[in-house]
This record gives C-alpha cells, structure tokens and sequence, in this order.
C-alpha cells in the first residue's frame, strides 16, 4: 500500500507540472487543499500564499504564450500515513514568444506535503527556493 502512495504522489507532482505547462489553472488547482499555504518561487512574495494565490503565475505564463519546461530530479519522499512529503529539485527554464528564455542556469528546490484527502492526495503545504551549488560541485 505505501509504494502504490508513493508512486501516486509522483504522478501527482509530475501532474503538477503538466498542468503548468498547458496552463490548465483550473487541474492545477484541484491538486491544492482549499488550506493550503506555502511559500512559493516569485520573487514578489516576500510571504507564505493561500491556495487563491497559487495560480497566478500560471496565468501570467498562459497569457503570455510562454513556453516552460522542467526535468524533476526526485531528492526523496517520506510517507507518514495520510501525509507524504516530497523533495525534488529542477531547472524551470521559460521560454518566451519573443525567443529568449530564462532559468537555463538557475536549479529550485521543492518541498510539496501532500495529505490524502478521500481517493485521492492533495497539497497542503509546500515551499520553493533557489539552489544553491555547494562550493566545489
């Protein structure tokens, strides 16, 4: 039972960056507990965000015609029953109608907490920022 757990929530968080590829807010969305709060990449939130909050820079991304593209490197995953935490890292490179992109040398590091909800897992809390190469790599 927990590997099937595990393998759902990767395809869950794999779903999750389908879904901001597409710019499908409203799927993006249903992953997200309506009590969620995290903390996420933009450099404008200087504060965790609600659940509200959590789609706009998918929005901004669809109305601009860009294009995104990540490659998760799964860091680990730790399952506690009802709630699972993921750790992955990625590239979020962008890519813009105009031909230039942005992100080609800059790694993020995400924590997703994901919480069973009826059939189904949804995030509850989460957290992205900057990777920082440690010195020597």
């Amino acid at each position: 039972m927990q590997d099937t757990a595990i393998t759902e929530v990767w395809a869950l968080e794999d779903a999750y960056w389908r879904y901001v590829r597409e710019g499908d807010v409203e799927r993006y969305l249903s992953l997200w507990h309506e009590d969620f709060i995290g903390w996420p990449c933009t450099a404008d939130s200087l504060h965790p965000v609600r659940k509200a909050a959590a789609g706009a820079w998918i929005r901004s991304i669809r109305d601009q015609k860009s294009r995104l593209s990540v490659s998760l490197r799964r860091e680990g995953i730790q399952h506690f029953g009802a709630v699972m935490v993921v750790h992955y890292s990625t590239p979020v490179i962008t890519a813009y109608p105009d031909g230039h992109t942005t992100g080609k040398d800059q790694l993020y590091k995400f924590t997703h907490t994901w919480m069973r909800v009826g059939s189904t897992w949804q995030i509850i809390g989460g957290m992205c920022a900057p990777l920082d190469a440690a010195p020597g790599s």
